[in-house]
C-alpha cells in the first residue's frame, strides 16, 4: 500500500471522527440502536465518495457502533478493507440535527489497500505481505476548549506517531459540518497545549521522505544534498532555541533529531504548553521574519524535547 493511499484512508477516517460530512437533514434520534449505527455508515462513504459494504454491525449501548469487514473502493484499482472500526461516545441527539458531536472517539484497526480490478494471484499476494495498519481519533468539547486526546497512526512495522493538543476559541455549534475551517475560523484559535509522540521504524522513510524531497529545492534531482542542506539549516535554527532559554537538553536532543535524519530511530517527544495561549494570529505574525516577534514567541511556548 503506497503513502499516499495510506494518508488519504487517514483524512478519511479523519473526516468521520470531525464530522466534516455529517448528513444533510434534522431528525428524531431512532429509538433503534441498529438503524442508529447503520445511519453512520452513509457517513463513511460520503467521506470517501463511495458507499462501503460492512460485514457485521454492533451497537455499543448507546453512544457507539462496531463494523467489521468494511470493504470501502473509490475505483477499479484503489480501495481499502477496515477488519474492525469502532466509534464510541458519540451524540446522537447532535448528530442527527447536522451539528458537530462534542465528544467522539473513532479507531479503524485491521487497514489493507486492495484494489478491485487486481489480478487474483496478485491480490493474494499483496493479502500475504502486506502489514496492516491503524487509526484512532479521540476528542472532547467543553468549555470553549477542544481536547484532542489521541490522534495516532501506527503499524507492526512503521512505528507509530501520536498527537493530544489543546485548542481554544472553536465554537462547534458555529462550524459548517460539510467544509473545513477557512482562515477567518482559525485566526480565532489558540493553542494550549501540544504534544508530538514520534516511533519511527520506517514511518518517515516510507511517508513523509518523498513528499518532503519535492518541496525541498533540488529535492528531486540531488535528493541526498538537499537532505543534508535542510539538515544544516534546522541545525542554525536552534541558536533561536537557545536564546530563548529552551533547556539545553531539549536543544541538544533536537539536535540528535535532526542529525538522525532521514532515518531517526526511536522515541521522540516534543511538547509545548505557551504561556499564554498562543493564537494563531500570532503564528502569523511570527513567519513574517521579524527576530524580535519570533524570538518573543519561542520564550512564551515552554517547549521540551526528548531523543
Amino acid at each position: 500500500m503506497t503513502p499516499s493511499r495510506h494518508l488519504a484512508l487517514a483524512g478519511a477516517l479523519a473526516g468521520i471522527a470531525l464530522g466534516t460530512a455529517l448528513p444533510a437533514w434534522a431528525a428524531p434520534v431512532p429509538a433503534d440502536p441498529m438503524q442508529r449505527c447503520r445511519d453512520l455508515i452513509p457517513l463513511i462513504g460520503k467521506a470517501t465518495e463511495e458507499d462501503p459494504s460492512v460485514g457485521q454491525v454492533t451497537p455499543l449501548g448507546d453512544t457507539g457502533c462496531r463494523y467489521t469487514d468494511l470493504q470501502i473502493t473509490i475505483s477499479q484499482y484503489q480501495g481499502w478493507m477496515v477488519g474492525l472500526l469502532t466509534v464510541e461516545r458519540i451524540d446522537f441527539k447532535r448528530f442527527y440535527t447536522d451539528r458537530l458531536p462534542l465528544t467522539l472517539s473513532v479507531r479503524a484497526e485491521g487497514i489493507r489497500f486492495f484494489a478491485p480490478a487486481m489480478p487474483a494471484a496478485s491480490a493474494y499476494q499483496l493479502k500475504l505481505v502486506q502489514k496492516p495498519v491503524e487509526v484512532s481519533f479521540d476528542y472532547d468539547y467543553d468549555a470553549d476548549v477542544l481536547t484532542i486526546r489521541d490522534a495516532t497512526f501506527r503499524g507492526d512495522q512503521i512505528g507509530h506517531i501520536t498527537v493530544t493538543a489543546a485548542l481554544r476559541g472553536p465554537d462547534l455549534d458555529q462550524i459548517a459540518v460539510d467544509t473545513l475551517p477557512g482562515d477567518k475560523a482559525l485566526a480565532g484559535l489558540s493553542l494550549q497545549s501540544l504534544t508530538v509522540d514520534f516511533d519511527n521504524q520506517g514511518m518517515l522513510e516510507g511517508y513523509a521522505l518523498l513528499p518532503a524531497l519535492l518541496a525541498l529545492p533540488d529535492g528531486e534531482t540531488n535528493p541526498e544534498g538537499a537532505v543534508a542542506a535542510a539538515k544544516l539549516q534546522a541545525m542554525a535554527a536552534l541558536v533561536v532555541l537557545a536564546a530563548a532559554a529552551v533547556p539545553q537538553d531539549s536543544v541538544a536532543a533536537l539536535g540528535r533529531f535532526i542529525q538522525a535524519m532521514p532515518q531517526p530511530r526511536g522515541p521522540f517527544r516534543l511538547s509545548i504548553a505557551p504561556q499564554p495561549a498562543l493564537a494563531f494570529a500570532e503564528l502569523m505574525e511570527a513567519g513574517s521574519g521579524d527576530p524580535t516577534k519570533l524570538l518573543a514567541l519561542v520564550k512564551r511556548l515552554n517547549l521540551t524535547a526528548s531523543y
